[in-house]
């Protein structure tokens, strides 16, 4: 599995000393990252996408949106993605057993599994299911 985020990146947004909490920071990264993967629907809407003059998303002869590499070649992750994880792994780690005011209420329909701020940040990358 993808991680979003190292854990040096997560250590600097719940502002952990090196050391600190690596064991839960070695569930959360790969757990969190999945969560926003599985919201997101798509494997490539996780990715900044390569766009032609019109802006429009350049697609492969597969079908699917061509993403951005970096020097190495790897797809380079969309700034949004990045964000709502660390976002998610600072809502988990502050509540830790579920509890807090960042959830989306059960009523409020289905597929909310991630954090409100998480959410808000990936919805316009999510491909919709309602028809």
């Amino acid at each position: 599995m993808i991680e979003f985020v190292t854990k040096a990146q997560a250590q600097e947004q719940l502002r952990l000393d090196p050391g600190a909490d690596d064991l839960w920071l070695a569930f959360a990264i790969p757990a969190v990252s999945a969560a926003v993967d599985s919201w997101l629907k798509s494997p490539w809407r996780r990715y900044e996408l390569q766009r032609d003059g019109t802006g429009a998303p350049i697609i492969g002869a597969d079908g699917i949106p061509v993403p951005v590499v970096d020097d190495e070649g790897e797809p380079v992750l969309a700034s949004q993605v990045v964000l709502a994880t660390l976002v998610e792994l600072a809502s988990h780690y502050r509540f830790r057993e579920g509890e807090g005011d960042n959830t989306v209420p059960a009523d409020a329909g289905h597929g909310y599994v991630l954090s409100r701020a998480a959410t808000a940040l990936l919805a316009p990358l999510r491909r919709s299911t309602v028809a």
